[in-house]
């Protein structure tokens, strides 16, 4: 059994303890959300290299039906308007109020992506039932500047669904 795609109920942001200076925080409590300013990367040279990150976001209070008795996986849909350059820097589960697992994160600049799958778990082996259906399970998405492209670009994030298998 597969739930169907489900959206959060909560969305909620957060910047890295130490690093507040260097986050661009997100504009909006329901989607679409757009940074409120631009993610730069200025590559002059290494020592001069400047790339922001976004705030994380943290989307939880999924309200999944008809879960499996048994999780085998977990999909991810992100739909994002990148600006042509702005690309992920952390996907990851949020359990136990805690990111966690393998972090999904590529350099693909797509406008939707789809992370883990049917038998993906994320490197949560041992992930419950019950840790699901809290209403504190979710995903934890950061962006950044593209490493390799210098820019000064926005991210919108349109819709974040996930599916349970």
């Amino acid at each position: 059994m597969t739930t169907a795609w489900t959206s959060p109920t909560i969305i909620t942001q957060y910047a890295e303890a130490g690093a507040e200076s260097v986050h661009v925080p997100w504009t909006g409590t329901i989607m679409p959300l757009s940074t409120d300013g631009s993610l730069e990367h200025i590559a002059r040279s290494p020592k001069h290299d400047i790339r922001t990150k976004t705030y994380y976001l943290k989307f939880t209070g999924f309200n999944f039906e008809n879960l499996p008795a048994t999780i085998s996986g977990i999909e991810l849909k992100l739909d994002v308007q990148r600006r042509g350059r702005v690309t992920d820097e952390t996907v990851d589960l949020y359990v136990a109020d805690q990111a966690v697992g393998n972090n999904q994160a590529t350099l693909e600049l797509v406008p939707t992506k789809i992370y883990g799958g049917e038998t993906d778990l994320w490197a949560m082996e041992n992930l419950l039932l019950a840790d699901v259906e809290d209403n504190n399970f979710g995903v934890v998405i950061r962006f950044q500047a593209h490493p390799h492209w210098p820019h000064k670009d926005h991210a919108f994030v349109n819709a974040v669904e996930l599916r349970i298998h």
